[in-house]
This record gives structure tokens, C-alpha cells and sequence, in this order.
């Protein structure tokens, strides 16, 4: 009997169908690529503390994403996934390539995390807030509230300096998708999927502002034909 992977991926708490970490879509795009055939296992913000540890108890802090590997013991973080997918199917279109381009796509994940995610997270942030149930809605507001040092409604800030901001960090990387279309090149990788990961989270959980704050902030196709390439791997 085969014995299917399974990724612990966080959805929203009303309908449970919306798939909208960036974490998790980081492994999924790994998983994908390297087409590697897995079950999806959907947990809201409060099952997964719950949940994780009975399935995978050598995972000391549960977490999205955790892969449950064949043998039962489970796999946390996006990229230490990307590594052992990278490791396990070396024959499978490469994540990494040299350990050269390895290097310079981590870099570009830490760009990302830190010119990209901030101001996506202010405008997600009232959207994730309603795709909750009441539970998870309260978590969800409290433990942002404690993190930010912010009350709820400080928390997203500024709409309009939230878009001047995500386009001005994201104009070098236009430059960058200029030649070939990847981040790589003529062919994804991490990097690739790190960003796609961002429009992922941005599109589902506010569909409105990623058209106006990533789809049509240049006045060219750009990252709209870049957005229609990344489609192959979502599923």
C-alpha cells in the first residue's frame, strides 16, 4: 500500500476552503512542481495546536506548513520541506539549482518577507479578520492586537500608503521578471514561488486590492503575464 504525504494547511474558519497562508503555499508550489502527489489536510488557526501534535508528535511547536512523512513523523517549515523534497526527488525539476542560485533566491525570500509581506498584511489584514468564525475571529484579533502592540482598528493602517508602499517594492522586482519572465530566468524556483506565495495569500483573502495593487500597478503585462504563469502550479 502506498502511503500519501499529507500537508497541514491553515484555511479560513467560515466555509474552510480557502487556502491563504503564504507559508503553506511555499510547500504547496514545492510540492507541485516537483509533482509529488499529497493530501491536503485543512486546519483553522485554532486546530492546528490541537491537531498537529496527534498526528506528528515529534513536531515540537505544530505549525503551517507540516508535512506528514511516510513514515509518520512530520516535517515543519516551508523551506526545511523544499530541502528534503530537493533531496528526495533529485531526478524532479530543481528548487535550487547551483548553490549559487540557492543563495541568492534565499536572499531574495528575506526581500520578500521583509519590502513585500508588510504591506500586504496591513491590507489583508480587516479581509482574514471576516473569513473567520467567531472562535477563530476572536483568536485571530487578540493575538494580532498582542503582537502589534496595536488595537484592531490601527492595525491596517493607511490604504493608500499601503499601495505606494507594496509598488515601491515591488518595482525592482518587475525589473528583475523583465527578461525571461521567472524570477530565474527562463524557469521558476523558489524565489518564484516565494512571491507567488505573497500574490496567493494577497488574492484570496482581498481580491479587489492585489487587482489594483499588484496586477495593475504597472502600466505594462508584466506581472499580469508573470500571475497567469504561476497558475500551472496552483492546485
Amino acid at each position: 500500500m502506498t502511503i500519501t504525504l499529507k500537508l497541514f494547511e491553515l484555511v479560513d474558519g467560515k466555509t474552510r476552503c480557502i487556502s491563504f497562508s503564504p507559508a503553506v503555499w511555499r510547500a504547496k508550489f514545492a510540492l507541485n512542481y516537483k509533482n509529488v502527489t499529497y493530501d491536503s489536510i485543512p486546519l483553522t488557526f485554532l486546530e492546528i495546536p490541537i491537531q498537529i501534535p496527534k498526528a506528528c508528535p515529534n513536531v515540537p511547536a505544530p505549525t503551517v506548513p507540516t508535512l506528514q512523512l511516510e513514515d509518520g513523523s512530520g516535517l515543519a517549515d516551508s523551506f526545511a520541506i523544499a530541502e528534503y523534497l530537493e533531496e528526495k526527488y533529485p531526478d524532479r525539476p530543481s528548487l535550487f539549482g547551483s548553490p549559487s542560485e540557492k543563495n541568492l533566491q534565499r536572499f531574495f525570500e528575506s526581500y520578500v518577507q521583509t519590502k513585500v509581506h508588510p504591506a500586504i498584511q496591513r491590507m489583508v489584514f480587516h479581509d482574514m479578520y471576516e473569513m473567520q468564525d467567531e472562535d477563530n475571529a476572536h483568536y485571530f484579533r487578540t493575538s494580532r492586537e498582542k503582537s502589534s502592540g496595536r488595537p484592531h482598528a490601527e492595525i491596517a493602517g493607511d490604504r493608500e500608503e499601503n499601495l505606494k508602499e507594496l509598488k515601491d517594492n515591488l518595482g525592482l522586482i518587475h525589473r528583475a521578471l523583465l527578461p525571461g519572465g521567472w524570477i530565474l530566468g527562463s524557469h521558476p524556483g523558489w524565489a518564484d514561488f516565494v512571491l507567488a506565495s505573497s500574490f496567493v495569500w494577497f488574492n484570496a483573502c482581498s481580491p479587489n486590492d492585489f487587482q489594483e495593487g499588484v496586477l495593475d500597478a504597472f502600466d505594462d503585462q508584466v506581472i499580469r503575464n508573470y500571475w497567469i504563469k504561476v497558475q500551472q502550479y496552483i492546485y
